[in-house]
Protein backbone atom coordinates (compact mmCIF):
# COMPACT_ATOMS: atom_id res chain seq x y z
CA UNK A 1 0.00 0.00 0.00
CA UNK A 2 0.89 3.47 -0.82
CA UNK A 3 -0.55 6.96 -0.88
CA UNK A 4 -1.67 8.15 -4.36
CA UNK A 5 -1.51 11.99 -5.10
CA UNK A 6 -3.22 13.77 -8.48
CA UNK A 7 -3.30 17.57 -8.20
CA UNK A 8 -4.71 19.73 -10.28
CA UNK A 9 -4.91 23.43 -11.11
CA UNK A 10 -8.40 25.31 -10.49
CA UNK A 11 -9.80 28.56 -11.39
CA UNK A 12 -11.43 30.93 -8.76
CA UNK A 13 -14.46 29.01 -8.74
CA UNK A 14 -12.62 25.76 -7.67
CA UNK A 15 -13.28 25.10 -11.63
CA UNK A 16 -10.18 22.41 -12.41
CA UNK A 17 -8.08 23.76 -15.56
CA UNK A 18 -5.07 22.13 -15.83
CA UNK A 19 -3.96 18.73 -14.24
CA UNK A 20 -2.65 15.30 -15.04
CA UNK A 21 -4.77 14.60 -18.56
CA UNK A 22 -3.89 17.99 -20.14
CA UNK A 23 -0.17 17.64 -18.80
CA UNK A 24 0.16 14.21 -20.17
CA UNK A 25 -1.80 15.42 -23.25
CA UNK A 26 0.76 18.06 -23.51
CA UNK A 27 3.89 15.66 -23.58
CA UNK A 28 2.24 13.41 -26.34
CA UNK A 29 1.83 16.40 -28.54
CA UNK A 30 5.18 16.78 -27.94
CA UNK A 31 6.06 13.56 -28.86
CA UNK A 32 3.71 13.21 -32.04
CA UNK A 33 3.85 16.53 -32.91
CA UNK A 34 0.06 16.23 -33.61
CA UNK A 35 -2.66 16.95 -31.27
CA UNK A 36 -4.75 13.97 -33.40
CA UNK A 37 -1.95 11.89 -32.97
CA UNK A 38 -1.72 12.07 -29.24
CA UNK A 39 -5.35 11.78 -29.00
CA UNK A 40 -5.42 8.44 -30.41
CA UNK A 41 -2.46 7.44 -28.30
CA UNK A 42 -4.60 8.10 -25.42
CA UNK A 43 -7.73 6.42 -26.59
CA UNK A 44 -9.30 9.73 -26.82
CA UNK A 45 -11.49 11.37 -29.27
CA UNK A 46 -10.18 14.34 -31.19
CA UNK A 47 -12.97 16.75 -29.97
CA UNK A 48 -12.13 16.04 -26.63
CA UNK A 49 -8.53 16.36 -26.58
CA UNK A 50 -9.08 19.78 -28.69
CA UNK A 51 -11.74 20.98 -25.74
CA UNK A 52 -8.82 20.03 -23.05
CA UNK A 53 -6.91 22.27 -24.10
CA UNK A 54 -9.20 25.03 -25.29
CA UNK A 55 -9.97 25.30 -21.67
CA UNK A 56 -6.58 25.33 -20.03
CA UNK A 57 -5.76 27.86 -22.64
CA UNK A 58 -9.10 29.59 -21.14
CA UNK A 59 -7.76 29.31 -17.43
CA UNK A 60 -4.11 29.45 -17.70
CA UNK A 61 -4.66 33.10 -20.20
CA UNK A 62 -2.15 31.52 -22.58
CA UNK A 63 -1.46 29.53 -25.53
CA UNK A 64 -0.77 25.57 -25.01
CA UNK A 65 -0.12 24.73 -29.07
CA UNK A 66 0.82 25.73 -32.01
CA UNK A 67 -0.11 25.04 -35.40
CA UNK A 68 3.00 23.76 -37.49
CA UNK A 69 2.14 23.76 -41.41
CA UNK A 70 2.99 22.03 -44.20
CA UNK A 71 6.31 19.73 -44.07
CA UNK A 72 6.35 15.61 -44.94
CA UNK A 73 3.49 14.64 -42.18
CA UNK A 74 1.60 17.60 -43.99
CA UNK A 75 1.59 19.83 -40.76
CA UNK A 76 0.50 19.39 -36.76
CA UNK A 77 1.12 21.44 -34.05
CA UNK A 78 3.88 21.34 -30.82
CA UNK A 79 3.88 23.06 -27.60
CA UNK A 80 4.47 26.48 -26.91
CA UNK A 81 7.13 28.01 -24.83
CA UNK A 82 3.94 28.63 -22.74
CA UNK A 83 3.33 25.22 -22.66
CA UNK A 84 6.66 23.90 -21.54
CA UNK A 85 7.60 26.02 -19.19
CA UNK A 86 4.05 25.28 -17.58
CA UNK A 87 4.09 21.45 -18.07
CA UNK A 88 8.12 21.86 -16.05
CA UNK A 89 6.70 24.04 -13.51
CA UNK A 90 3.78 21.47 -12.98
CA UNK A 91 5.83 18.57 -12.85
CA UNK A 92 8.12 20.22 -10.28
CA UNK A 93 4.86 20.78 -8.11
CA UNK A 94 3.46 17.24 -8.54
CA UNK A 95 6.91 15.74 -7.47
CA UNK A 96 6.89 17.99 -4.53
CA UNK A 97 3.50 17.46 -3.49
CA UNK A 98 4.27 13.25 -4.13
CA UNK A 99 7.31 13.72 -1.75
CA UNK A 100 5.21 15.12 1.20
CA UNK A 101 2.56 12.76 0.72
CA UNK A 102 4.81 10.34 0.71
CA UNK A 103 6.66 11.74 3.98
CA UNK A 104 2.97 11.84 5.85
CA UNK A 105 2.47 8.75 4.81
CA UNK A 106 5.34 7.16 6.73
CA UNK A 107 4.44 8.53 9.85
CA UNK A 108 0.82 7.72 9.91
CA UNK A 109 0.69 4.47 8.15
CA UNK A 110 4.43 3.25 8.02
CA UNK A 111 4.56 -0.85 7.31
CA UNK A 112 5.19 -2.86 10.16
CA UNK A 113 5.22 0.51 12.64
CA UNK A 114 3.32 -0.19 16.43
CA UNK A 115 2.40 2.40 18.41
CA UNK A 116 5.34 2.83 21.28
CA UNK A 117 5.04 0.50 24.28
CA UNK A 118 8.43 0.65 25.90
CA UNK A 119 9.14 3.82 28.30
CA UNK A 120 9.88 7.33 26.85
CA UNK A 121 12.82 7.36 29.08
CA UNK A 122 14.19 3.95 27.93
CA UNK A 123 14.04 5.29 23.96
CA UNK A 124 15.65 8.78 25.20
CA UNK A 125 18.60 6.43 26.33
CA UNK A 126 19.01 4.75 23.35
CA UNK A 127 22.86 5.99 21.69
CA UNK A 128 22.41 5.88 17.63
CA UNK A 129 24.85 7.08 15.46
CA UNK A 130 25.40 7.41 12.17
CA UNK A 131 28.22 5.22 10.02
CA UNK A 132 29.12 7.13 6.49
CA UNK A 133 30.72 4.43 3.79
CA UNK A 134 33.45 6.73 2.14
CA UNK A 135 35.90 4.17 1.14
CA UNK A 136 34.99 2.92 -2.20
CA UNK A 137 37.20 3.31 -5.41
CA UNK A 138 34.67 4.44 -7.82
CA UNK A 139 35.18 2.76 -10.61
CA UNK A 140 32.45 3.39 -12.92
CA UNK A 141 33.46 7.44 -12.16
CA UNK A 142 36.56 7.06 -12.62
CA UNK A 143 37.55 9.25 -9.85
CA UNK A 144 37.54 10.31 -6.43
CA UNK A 145 33.57 11.05 -6.77
CA UNK A 146 33.21 12.14 -3.28
CA UNK A 147 35.95 15.33 -3.50
CA UNK A 148 33.94 15.92 -6.51
CA UNK A 149 32.17 19.39 -6.52
CA UNK A 150 28.46 19.67 -5.89
CA UNK A 151 27.33 23.42 -5.49
CA UNK A 152 30.47 24.38 -3.84
CA UNK A 153 30.84 21.59 -1.83
CA UNK A 154 32.85 18.02 -2.10
CA UNK A 155 29.52 15.29 -2.77
CA UNK A 156 30.73 13.98 0.61
CA UNK A 157 30.47 16.87 2.61
CA UNK A 158 26.81 17.17 1.18
CA UNK A 159 25.99 13.76 2.33
CA UNK A 160 27.53 14.60 5.79
CA UNK A 161 24.80 17.12 6.02
CA UNK A 162 21.88 14.61 6.52
CA UNK A 163 22.70 13.72 9.95
CA UNK A 164 21.32 15.81 12.30
CA UNK A 165 22.99 17.97 14.95
CA UNK A 166 24.01 16.22 18.02
CA UNK A 167 24.08 12.68 16.40
CA UNK A 168 27.52 11.20 16.74
CA UNK A 169 28.75 10.05 13.85
CA UNK A 170 31.82 8.07 12.17
CA UNK A 171 32.97 7.68 8.45
CA UNK A 172 35.01 4.64 6.79
CA UNK A 173 37.71 6.71 4.96
CA UNK A 174 39.89 5.39 2.17
CA UNK A 175 41.00 8.29 0.26
CA UNK A 176 43.22 11.53 1.56
CA UNK A 177 40.62 13.56 0.59
CA UNK A 178 37.64 12.24 2.51
CA UNK A 179 40.10 12.26 6.01
CA UNK A 180 40.88 15.68 5.24
CA UNK A 181 36.80 16.49 5.02
CA UNK A 182 36.16 14.92 8.45
CA UNK A 183 39.20 16.03 10.66
CA UNK A 184 37.90 19.39 9.18
CA UNK A 185 34.55 18.64 10.99
CA UNK A 186 36.00 17.15 13.55
CA UNK A 187 34.82 13.60 12.57
CA UNK A 188 35.99 10.00 13.91
CA UNK A 189 37.67 8.28 11.18
CA UNK A 190 37.78 4.23 10.36
CA UNK A 191 40.20 2.68 8.20
CA UNK A 192 38.79 -0.90 6.56
CA UNK A 193 41.18 -3.36 6.98
CA UNK A 194 41.53 -5.75 3.89
CA UNK A 195 39.88 -3.76 0.96
CA UNK A 196 37.58 -1.57 -0.51
CA UNK A 197 34.77 -3.83 -0.23
CA UNK A 198 31.55 -2.72 0.69
CA UNK A 199 32.08 -5.51 3.67
CA UNK A 200 35.28 -4.12 4.35
CA UNK A 201 33.94 -0.96 5.47
CA UNK A 202 30.89 -2.36 6.93
CA UNK A 203 33.25 -4.49 9.73
CA UNK A 204 35.04 -1.63 10.13
CA UNK A 205 32.07 0.69 10.90
CA UNK A 206 30.51 -2.07 13.27
CA UNK A 207 33.45 -2.59 15.44
CA UNK A 208 33.39 1.36 15.84
CA UNK A 209 29.86 1.44 16.56
CA UNK A 210 29.91 -2.08 19.42
CA UNK A 211 32.94 0.07 21.38
CA UNK A 212 31.14 3.21 21.12
CA UNK A 213 28.13 1.51 22.88
CA UNK A 214 25.49 2.26 19.49
CA UNK A 215 22.49 0.49 20.62
CA UNK A 216 21.99 0.95 16.75
CA UNK A 217 23.70 2.51 13.66
CA UNK A 218 22.20 4.15 10.31
CA UNK A 219 24.61 3.35 7.61
CA UNK A 220 24.76 6.16 4.55
CA UNK A 221 26.52 5.71 1.46
CA UNK A 222 28.77 8.43 1.09
CA UNK A 223 27.47 8.87 -2.65
CA UNK A 224 23.84 9.90 -1.31
CA UNK A 225 24.20 13.67 -1.31
CA UNK A 226 20.47 14.64 -1.26
CA UNK A 227 19.21 12.46 1.59
CA UNK A 228 17.54 14.92 4.31
CA UNK A 229 17.71 15.35 7.99
CA UNK A 230 14.14 14.73 7.94
CA UNK A 231 14.53 11.69 6.40
CA UNK A 232 17.01 10.39 8.62
CA UNK A 233 14.81 11.78 11.74
CA UNK A 234 11.98 9.83 10.54
CA UNK A 235 14.13 6.99 10.46
CA UNK A 236 15.32 7.31 14.42
CA UNK A 237 11.93 8.35 15.58
CA UNK A 238 10.80 4.83 14.15
CA UNK A 239 13.35 2.71 15.38
CA UNK A 240 12.75 4.48 19.52
CA UNK A 241 9.49 2.83 19.17
CA UNK A 242 10.97 -0.32 17.12
CA UNK A 243 14.18 -0.99 18.73
CA UNK A 244 14.36 -4.13 17.72
CA UNK A 245 13.93 -3.75 13.77
CA UNK A 246 15.81 -2.90 11.04
CA UNK A 247 14.60 0.48 9.16
CA UNK A 248 14.83 1.30 5.25
CA UNK A 249 14.59 4.56 4.02
CA UNK A 250 12.21 3.65 0.41
CA UNK A 251 10.48 5.41 -2.11
CA UNK A 252 6.97 3.98 -3.71
CA UNK A 253 7.57 0.78 -1.64
CA UNK A 254 11.19 0.08 -2.95
CA UNK A 255 13.53 -0.15 -0.03
CA UNK A 256 17.15 0.92 -0.14
CA UNK A 257 19.94 2.97 1.27
CA UNK A 258 20.12 4.40 4.48
CA UNK A 259 19.34 1.44 6.42
CA UNK A 260 19.15 1.20 10.44
CA UNK A 261 20.32 -1.74 12.05
CA UNK A 262 19.78 -2.21 15.78
CA UNK A 263 23.14 -3.66 17.52
CA UNK A 264 21.15 -6.99 17.83
CA UNK A 265 22.32 -7.47 14.07
CA UNK A 266 26.01 -5.88 14.23
CA UNK A 267 27.49 -9.45 14.95
CA UNK A 268 25.89 -10.65 11.69
CA UNK A 269 26.76 -7.63 10.10
CA UNK A 270 30.44 -8.30 10.65
CA UNK A 271 30.14 -11.48 8.82
CA UNK A 272 29.14 -9.56 5.70
CA UNK A 273 32.14 -10.57 2.54
CA UNK A 274 32.48 -9.63 -0.18
CA UNK A 275 30.57 -6.33 -1.84
CA UNK A 276 27.35 -7.47 -0.04
CA UNK A 277 25.22 -4.68 2.13
CA UNK A 278 23.67 -4.71 4.92
CA UNK A 279 20.79 -6.46 2.88
CA UNK A 280 22.71 -9.83 3.12
CA UNK A 281 22.08 -10.27 6.41
CA UNK A 282 17.78 -9.44 6.18
CA UNK A 283 15.53 -13.07 6.62
CA UNK A 284 12.72 -14.14 7.60
CA UNK A 285 13.25 -13.82 11.32
CA UNK A 286 14.29 -9.94 10.58
CA UNK A 287 11.44 -7.82 10.73
CA UNK A 288 12.29 -4.52 8.50
CA UNK A 289 10.10 -1.35 8.46
CA UNK A 290 10.24 1.03 5.27
CA UNK A 291 10.37 4.69 5.68
CA UNK A 292 8.90 6.74 2.41
CA UNK A 293 11.32 9.33 1.89
CA UNK A 294 10.28 12.52 1.12
CA UNK A 295 11.61 12.99 -2.61
CA UNK A 296 13.14 10.11 -4.85
CA UNK A 297 16.54 11.21 -5.52
CA UNK A 298 17.25 11.09 -1.70
CA UNK A 299 17.55 7.54 -2.96
CA UNK A 300 20.64 8.60 -5.96
CA UNK A 301 23.84 7.83 -5.78
CA UNK A 302 26.32 8.69 -7.67
CA UNK A 303 28.34 6.43 -9.79
CA UNK A 304 29.13 8.61 -12.97
CA UNK A 305 29.70 12.66 -13.66
CA UNK A 306 25.97 12.38 -15.39
CA UNK A 307 24.61 11.23 -11.50
CA UNK A 308 26.37 14.39 -10.31
CA UNK A 309 25.04 16.63 -13.10
CA UNK A 310 21.34 15.61 -12.40
CA UNK A 311 21.90 15.98 -8.46
CA UNK A 312 23.32 19.22 -9.41
CA UNK A 313 20.15 20.11 -10.97
CA UNK A 314 17.58 18.82 -8.02
CA UNK A 315 20.11 21.59 -6.01
CA UNK A 316 19.32 24.70 -8.46
CA UNK A 317 15.89 23.34 -8.88
CA UNK A 318 15.31 24.23 -5.16
CA UNK A 319 14.12 20.69 -4.78
CA UNK A 320 16.75 19.10 -2.92
CA UNK A 321 18.71 20.35 0.10
CA UNK A 322 21.42 18.05 0.59
CA UNK A 323 20.86 17.89 3.96
CA UNK A 324 20.85 21.41 4.35
CA UNK A 325 16.65 21.44 5.84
Amino acid sequence: MRPSVRTYLVDESGERVFGPGPAELLRRIREYGSLRAAAISMGMAYTKALALVRKAEKGLDAPLTTRVVGGSGGGGSTPTPEADELLASYERWTAACEGSAGAQYASAFARGVTATTHDDADAAARRVGVAVLAAGHARRYGANKLAEPLMGEAVLERTLGCVPPGCPIVVACGSREAKVICERRGIDVVHPDGGSEQSDSMRALVAYAQRAGWDACVFVPGDQPLVEQGSIRTMLAVSAANPDAVVRLSWRGRAASPSLFPASLFSRLSQVTGDAGGSAVLGDDTRSISVEASWPWELWDIDTPDDLGRCQEIIECGLGRGGSN
